[in-house]
């Protein structure tokens, strides 16, 4: 997941009411995927046979994305399992080490 400062920023800042909004939804739709996750998961496999590269490159996949739903947590959990990713993406440090470089690039052009 990949959320930057400056995103946050364009909401409003991490106390804005639009920014408290958007990670409802996010939690709202990662628990309404993970309901979903017996579909998502089988259509997935179906896909892993059509020999698309970046989805057969080690025929783990299926195995990865049914991680990424944490079907081990119950609805609470879950969002907070993912408040937690959204608070680490925010913070990350490499996203903000890139971001940091593009500007540089721009600026000596």
């Amino acid at each position: 997941m990949k959320l930057c400062k400056e995103m946050v920023e364009a909401m409003g800042g991490a106390g804005s009411h639009y920014y408290t909004k958007f990670k409802s939804y996010y939690c709202e739709a990662y628990n309404i995927l993970r309901k979903s996750s017996s579909l998502i998961l089988n259509l997935f496999k179906l896909m892993e046979r059509s020999n698309i590269p970046d989805l057969s490159s080690d025929g783990n996949g299926d195995i990865k994305l049914q991680q990424k739903f944490r079907l081990d947590l119950d609805d609470e959990e879950a969002i907070h399992f993912f408040l937690g990713l959204i608070n680490e993406s925010v913070s990350a440090l490499f996203p903000q080490m890139v971001e940091t470089i593009h500007r540089w690039a721009q600026y000596w052009r």
